[in-house]
């Protein structure tokens, strides 16, 4: 019998809430699902017909031993998922200059080097950012980002000293769409529109992930935005299983926050048979369908 990998992490083995619904459709299909963690010792992942990354949502963290994995699943021929070169290329936030330059609209970004804090302060303000946003170039999860006003964006401010010591920063303006509205999350099964998720931050905060008691709610949006959200991924020429676009309606406009290929979680629960969509969608572009 066949089997598929779904990889996790060590924090949380398990499946996470949308993703127990994956294990029923697959074993359908004469799969046996294996939830595993990605950074798990001997373990020979050609021996799964599937691997699909699902919840490592450690690996910016670790990100030296999550690129030398995926490295090795290359190496190895590993039938993984999303294919592993959009993922290195995923895993760096300056993808949104990428897709910039070919005429994908994003959020206003700026990036930041240790020695360059003063100049992109000051190219904040003249753009009339009061507030901004700040994020490693690798993260998930709103994991070390902030929000301060500009001014205060200085050398001498240690919350600064600590991101600096790492890597480089991005910095966006803070959108008051963020609360009058919230973020849309354009979730996508073979490049092809599945559902929509609005998240919406908790009074006072910014950041909508649940963890910061943010609400995600299932919406219809308008053809016109979907539209546009696909137009990101026509601009991706690979295969994908997956894709999350997320961003802000500005005024009609999309702007893209960022485009998450590695580990998105997909809210299978909040659209029916999105999940039966999905493995089919699996197993047929890894070469592993009998139909």
């Amino acid at each position: 019998m066949k089997s598929v990998a779904l990889v996790t992490w060590k924090g949380y083995p398990k499946l996470f809430d949308g993703d127990k619904l994956l294990i029923e459709p697959f074993r359908k299909r004469g799969f046996v699902p294996i939830a595993i963690p990605w950074d798990k010792k001997d373990i020979d992942w050609t021996d799964f017909d599937i691997v699909i990354l699902r919840s490592c949502w450690d690996y910016h963290t670790r990100l030296k031993e999550f690129y030398s994995w995926i490295d090795q699943c290359i190496e190895k021929k590993v039938n993984l998922w999303n294919p592993p070169e959009i993922i290195r290329w995923n895993t760096d936030k300056s993808y949104l200059f990428n897709l910039q330059k070919i005429g994908i609209p994003i959020m206003p970004t700026l990036l930041c080097t240790k020695d360059s804090i003063d100049e992109t302060r000051n190219n904040a303000i003249l753009a009339g950012w009061k507030n901004i946003i700040i994020k490693p170039i690798h993260g998930a999860s709103s994991y070390k980002t902030f929000r301060i006003n500009t001014a205060e964006f200085t050398t001498s401010n240690p919350t600064l000293s600590n991101l600096f010591s790492n890597e480089n920063i991005l910095i966006q303006p803070f959108m008051e769409e963020i609360i009058t509205e919230g973020e849309y999350s354009f979730i996508f099964i073979n490049k092809e529109y599945s559902h929509a998720i609005l998240k919406v931050p908790q009074k006072n905060e910014f950041r909508s992930q649940r963890e910061f008691g943010g609400k995600e709610i299932a919406v219809n949006p308008s053809q016109s935005l979907i539209s546009q959200s696909q137009k990101v991924l026509e601009n991706i020429y690979s295969p994908l299983l997956y894709a999350r676009v997320d961003g802000l309606n500005i005024r009609g406009q999309f702007q893209l926050m960022e485009l998450e290929l590695t580990e998105p979680y997909l809210f299978f629960e909040k659209k029916g048979n999105s999940e039966e969509k999905f493995v089919n969608s699996a197993i047929n572009l890894s070469g592993n369908s009998t139909l």
